[in-house]
């Protein structure tokens, strides 16, 4: 009988420690989610800086993008203090978020696929932020702000590549690409070009060298 007791006793205590172990499996799964999801959120941001590389960047929106990291950086900590290196993240950014900062005003763009990854990544960092994919909750009003701004941006830098583009093209006396970068400006601007003064300048501006290009043409 008492050979029953501890036979009973070791299976009640086996199985209360089997269900410990299982709910500490799943408490450790559900941490390492959560630091992959939020990991996920910073290597995203981190891609599209670093392909928005070369084109004028509003310093206030890389600004926006680097504290939302460090916030995910944070939570993490708070998920696992002990998780490998996450001070030092936390440490390298903030140095960054303390650095003043001035808008970035290169025109780099190499050629037509660098310039559409370019112009991709702007629409996905649009996206992303009027999605509500700041880990913190922004207002609106903000969100907006930015996604205009970076739409501006984003003409401005089409409309920078394909007129240095006609003008080189006019000049090697070819002028049906030239012509063809002009209009690529005003198509792209018609199609995704907010309505703003900054853009109708574009506009205007890709007109005024489409109607010079087409009357020195005219002229030979």
């Amino acid at each position: 009988m008492n050979l029953i007791f501890v036979l009973g006793g070791l299976l009640i205590a086996a199985l209360m420690l089997a269900s410990i172990v299982h709910r500490y499996q799943v408490h450790m799964a559900q941490k390492r989610m959560k630091i992959q999801r939020l990991l996920r959120g910073v290597d995203f941001e981190e891609g599209l800086l670093d392909r928005l590389s070369g084109c004028p960047f509003p310093a206030e929106t890389r600004q926006l993008l680097q504290k939302d990291m460090l916030a995910r950086y944070q939570a993490i900590r708070g998920v696992d203090r002990r998780y490998e290196g996450i001070d030092r993240l936390i440490g390298e950014i903030g140095q960054t978020l303390a650095s003043p900062e001035v808008a970035s005003q290169s025109h780099n763009i190499l050629d037509k696929p660098h310039l559409q990854k370019v112009v991709d990544a702007f629409g996905e960092l649009m996206g992303f932020l009027q999605e509500g994919g700041l880990l913190n909750r922004t207002p609106a009003e903000v969100v907006r702000e930015h996604v205009e701004k970076l739409g501006r941006q984003r003409a401005e830098c089409v409309s920078r590549f394909h007129f240095t583009k006609a003008e080189q093209s006019f000049e090697e006396g070819n002028v049906h690409d030239a012509l063809g970068h002009c209009n690529a400006i005003k198509e792209f601007l018609t199609d995704k070009g907010p309505n703003s003064d900054e853009v109708k300048a574009l506009y205007d501006e890709a007109e005024a060298l489409r109607k010079r290009i087409s009357e020195h043409e005219a002229d030979n």
